[in-house]
């Protein structure tokens, strides 16, 4: 007699009147799945508009901080604020900046950021 693998590594779930054996690909598969919706997660519009608010009610709309200390106040407020990691405030961060909700300008007479709220947003 034979004994099948993926039922002596893994059992059998017994649901209701059929069961279902588990094996090596029906893991792998979950997992994949799993891995695969994390990497697609896209940051939704109004978490970077609530992002922006949060970031003007607390610094105001104008920054006077060059491009890397901005971009790390910014990670540091909305850590604080919204209790998120600091990478995942990072990725927030720079999604707002893709999406023009914050810009860094540079002019003659200085430079800093500035947080773009509301309609008119790219």
């Amino acid at each position: 007699m034979t004994t099948d693998r993926s039922t002596v590594e893994y059992g059998t779930l017994i649901t209701g009147d059929a069961s279902v054996t588990m094996g090596d690909a029906a893991v792998q598969t979950t997992d994949e799945s799993v891995r695969t919706t994390a990497e697609t997660v896209v940051t939704p519009v109004v978490a970077l508009d609530l992002a922006a608010e949060i970031l003007a009610s607390s610094l105001g709309t104008l920054i006077d901080e060059d491009y890397v200390q901005g971009k790390t106040r910014f990670r540091d407020v909305l850590c604080d604020r919204i209790d998120i990691s600091q990478l995942e405030a990072e990725e927030l961060v720079d999604d707002m900046e893709r999406s023009g909700r914050i810009r860094f300008i540079g002019v003659a007479e200085g430079r800093g950021w500035h947080i773009q709220q509301g309609p008119g947003v790219r």
